[in-house]
């Protein structure tokens, strides 16, 4: 049951970061391997690593975690509007001044805007043993890496087709996504 459940919370937590995989896609067509592991990595460690963290700051500061819950998604909303407003403004930057060098996000700043989501849902396993919160965290992690490595190549394809706008549509992805949550 455990690992059903984890799977499933794998899939539903890591769709923020999914979206920015594939914006990242959208945005560098030509990315290397290297580039597309680095970015999944990053999204699947912090998709582990939040609910963790969650889960011990609940232990140590029991009276913390109301207060952080309240504004998880309006941290989340601000963060991938920011990241979105930047890509579509770098796109239009490209556009205009026919500029060919890629400007790189901040891929810490996206991979922990997109996980803050998984730190609330650490403060939900409190009841939980460390090894039951860490196999889940594990789990979480893996579906992250392997589904925003996925989404890289699905927005590797559509950025060699709509090379010229790519900046543009991963930004307003972006935007959609914050405005969902």
């Amino acid at each position: 049951m455990l690992f059903i459940k984890s799977l499933l919370l794998g899939v539903g937590l890591s769709m923020d970061a999914v979206a920015v995989s594939m914006a990242n896609g959208l945005k560098n067509p030509q990315m290397k391997e290297e580039r597309k592991l680095s970015i999944a990595f990053s999204f699947g460690f912090f998709q582990f690593f939040m609910p963790i963290l969650g889960f011990f700051l609940v232990k140590s500061f029991a009276g913390f975690a109301p207060i952080v819950m309240k504004y998880v998604s309006v941290i989340s909303t601000l963060i991938l509007c920011y990241l979105g407003a930047r890509m579509i403004l770098s796109g239009y930057r490209k556009k205009k001044n026919k500029e060919t060098e890629e400007t790189e996000g901040n891929l810490l700043f996206q991979a922990v805007g997109t996980s803050v989501d998984a730190l609330s849902l650490g403060f939900t396993f409190s009841q939980d043993s460390i090894p039951r919160v860490f196999l889940s965290a594990l789990i979480i992690g893996l579906v992250t890496f392997i589904l925003s490595y996925c989404a890289i190549l699905v927005g590797k394809k559509f950025g060699t087709v709509y090379a010229g706008n790519a900046d543009i549509l991963g930004g307003i992805v972006l935007l959609a996504v914050a405005v969902l949550l």
